[in-house]
């Protein structure tokens, strides 16, 4: 057998010297990738012909054609609702949560291009009684049917959907049977939320009853109605109570399972009504140690990273969600760095990348690299995605992959500004400037990889001869013996190669290009290498 023979490779682990690695693992393994189980190099970006606006720092494909670009940093969030008619998408960018339609979303050349804030306000001003009318000729000839009632309203927007009561009216006795009352109200004090219409609810209590039922829905601009409803004729109990908007500093928007908005604000925890983002009960809100600083979303389970420990909340309900403190003492150091990967939720910490699923936490990274070597990539400014299985990261002065099922991990050149999964084309879209591209979407290289092997052993030995079983295209090939560089080809023949006659302690082979590598010899004799 050859002295030295590498069948398999893979990304780097620099946490370990580079004697001690295993034969298949990498001092450096830039631009490549393994998935064939060979060495290969990334493929390049393909332009799409796409462009946006600005140089976004948050990208989000809506439909078709058609590219959400912020100039900040935004988390956004598709609506639960199935087959939802108006196209909702809801962001939070710092400023207040936001909600678009399309029919206001893609008007103009920044896209979104319009907004309303999230959630339905609640009426700050009670209705007014204006009158109490009895029938003709009516009169009141028996206190024993005295009615009491109050009303309230809610608003309603465009989309249907419903807030939370104003203040209850005064008091209104109804001392003859069928009487009617003119009421009286006020117009929203400001109106970005897109609300287009009130309902009306009355007081209504018998033995099994005692609620605000539904009187009427009146266009906005209608400022005064006469109910002239027996009780018979009114409709379902107000059960929007608590359905209050969303904080103005809520950030980290993101959707759970079961409908289940999520976001935060310093260190709370909020939660919206299932299926209803709109909806922010005060009743659904955590609470966590330190201040959080992003949130992330595996199935029914919700991950929040805070700047002391993580946390991990599950509940099939939104009232019914509880926290787990997990004793990892892991601080998120970059809420851009917190992404999903496929039910692992992966985050930025001082010493590494931390991972928690509903199975565990660790931190993932801690037998790959050192905190010393990983706070030298500066990961309090990582950004991630997550493409094919894989967690992809940025940061001011490195880019990375990371694979969390065989914990290979490997450096990259190519860089962009921001990113976007596209799950329905199984692509991940990248941002150079305002133009989009398909990462590894064209059929050429990107840039030559390079990879070199572990440091191998051999106590004067001289390798007299080399062998790279190869797929077509540019290869090169370094050979290093003690440190120091013995040979240098920029094409790698196809065959076995002579070496110089030199002996070395500690060996190490790199390839460099574009080939594809399935196997790497280096041996003493042609015949080893038979």
């Amino acid at each position: 057998m050859p002295a030295i023979d590498i069948v398999t490779m893979r990304g780097e682990t620099p946490r370990v010297a580079p004697h001690l690695l295993p034969n298949e693992v990498a001092t450096i393994a830039k631009n490549c990738i393994f998935d064939r189980g060979t060495l290969a190099p990334l493929m390049d970006d393909l332009a799409t012909g796409l462009s946006v606006p600005i140089t976004p720092k948050t990208l989000f494909h809506y439909r078709g054609d058609f590219w959400f670009a912020w100039a900040g940093y935004v988390e956004v969030m598709r609506s639960p609702i199935a087959q939802d008619t108006y196209g909702r998408i809801y962001y939070t960018d710092g400023i207040y949560p936001k909600v678009t339609t399309a029919d206001i979303a893609t008007g103009g050349a920044t896209k979104p291009t319009a907004w309303y804030r999230l959630g339905v306000s609640a009426p700050t001003t009670a209705i007014q009684i204006a009158a109490v009318t009895p029938p003709d000729g009516e009169t009141d000839d028996d206190a024993t049917d005295d009615i009491t009632r109050f009303y309230v309203e809610t608003y309603v927007t465009g989309a249907g959907e419903e807030g939370a009561p104003g203040p209850a009216s005064a008091e209104v006795t109804i001392t003859v049977p069928d009487s009617t009352v003119t009421l009286e109200f006020s117009s929203p004090s400001a109106n970005d939320r897109n609300i287009t219409a009130r309902r009306i609810y009355r007081s209504v209590t018998s033995d099994s009853t005692a609620d605000y039922l539904f009187v009427a829905e009146l266009p906005i601009g209608t400022l005064s109605y006469i109910d002239a409803r027996d009780d018979a004729e009114l409709a379902g109990a107000l059960d929007t109570y608590d359905y209050l908007p969303p904080p103005d500093d809520m950030r980290g928007l993101c959707l759970m399972a079961n409908g289940i908005a999520a976001g935060f604000a310093g260190n709370e925890l909020l939660f919206s009504a299932a299926y209803l983002p709109y909806a922010w009960p005060e009743a659904n809100r955590l609470t966590t140690e330190h201040d959080i600083v992003a949130i992330a979303a595996t199935g029914a389970a919700l991950v929040v990273g805070t700047k002391g420990y993580p946390y991990l909340c599950q509940g099939v309900t939104p009232s019914a969600i509880t926290s787990t403190k997990i004793e990892l003492q892991q601080a998120c150091i970059s809420a851009r760095s917190m992404v999903s990967v496929d039910g692992l939720v992966l985050y930025a910490c001082p010493d590494g990348l931390t991972g928690i699923s509903t199975s565990g936490a660790s931190l993932v990274t801690a037998q790959i690299i050192t905190p010393t070597q990983w706070q030298a990539m500066s990961p309090s400014t990582l950004r991630a995605w997550c493409h094919e299985g894989k967690y992809i990261g940025i940061t001011d002065t490195h880019a990375f992959m990371y694979d969390p099922a065989s914990g290979d991990f490997r450096e990259m050149t190519n860089r962009w500004d921001t990113a976007f999964n596209d799950l329905e084309s199984d692509s991940l879209f990248i941002a150079k400037g305002a133009a989009l591209f398909k990462w590894r979407g064209d059929n050429a290289a990107n840039t030559n990889y390079t990879w070199r092997s572990k440091e191998f052993t051999a106590t004067g030995v001289s390798y007299s001869c080399a062998r790279i079983t190869r797929g077509n295209g540019e290869l090169g090939i370094r050979i290093y013996a003690d440190g120091v560089n013995v040979l240098e080809l920029n094409d790698v023949p196809q065959t076995a190669f002579r070496l110089p006659a030199i002996r070395g302690d500690k060996w190490q082979v790199e390839v460099f290009g574009v080939a594809e590598v399935e196997r790497i010899q280096l041996a003493t004799s042609m015949a080893e290498l038979a």
